[in-house]
């Protein structure tokens, strides 16, 4: 399922880790480190000299409890290591917000 047309994607790893401490019964501080390896893509359709690569993040972020059983939380990743194979677009940064909740 991950190949079309003599086209496969690279094999990619993935490892999380992160903490929340509260700052208040209702504001809780996060901190995330993230980091993916990709190996470069296969087939004759692919151009495994530009992709494959690795990046480790940082990601601070907030969360707030709205309600007992709603949150929100909001993070921004940061690059302390980012290396890619051949010419390849990287962002400088990335936010991510959201809303869960418990029902």
């Amino acid at each position: 399922m991950n190949s079309h047309d003599n086209y496969k994607p690279g094999q990619q790893y993935l490892v999380d880790m992160g903490g929340r401490w509260e700052a208040t019964p209702q504001l809780g501080l996060l901190l995330q480190l993230n980091a993916i390896w990709k190996n470069r893509d296969s087939g004759s359709e692919a151009e495994p000299e530009d992709s494959g690569g690795g990046s480790v993040f940082i990601s601070p972020g907030i969360t707030y409890a709205i309600t007992n059983k709603v949150n929100v939380y909001g993070f921004v990743q940061l690059p302390i290591y980012q290396y890619v194979n051949g010419v390849q677009l990287v962002a400088k940064r990335a936010f991510a917000v959201g809303v869960s909740a418990r029902f």
